[in-house]
């Protein structure tokens, strides 16, 4: 595949979103953004995360996270991280592919705790 083939592939598995299966709590499925100000708002969480001892941007201990559809789920601060770290991984993925850096797109699927 083009370098050029790679990168509309990349960009279209971004655009499209990661969809999250969490064994443990179901409630917590969807397809998550993974690009733009939801990116930017899951750093800043997460920044709020790791300087404020474990609790959200408003000093709560759960966050109500939408996926792509605009619905609401409810996330602690464990299971908030899980879902960041496995969009990282799919934005990271995403970005290698189409700089030619692997061969392979990554899932457009993850499965959380």
């Amino acid at each position: 595949m083009t370098a050029s083939a790679a990168q509309q592939t990349a960009n279209g598995l971004l655009a499209t979103g990661l969809t999250i299966t969490s064994t443990a709590t179901p409630a917590l499925n969807g397809t998550y953004m993974t690009q733009g100000r939801s990116l930017e708002a899951m750093q800043a969480e997460i920044n709020s995360l790791l300087l404020n001892t474990n609790v959200f941007v408003d000093g709560s201990t759960s966050v109500n996270w939408p996926d792509k559809t605009g619905a609401g789920h409810e996330f602690t601060e464990a299971q908030f991280r899980t879902l960041v770290n496995a969009i990282d991984q799919f934005v990271v993925g995403c970005f290698q592919y189409g700089a030619g850096l692997t061969t392979t797109a990554p899932s457009s699927s993850a499965t959380i705790p």
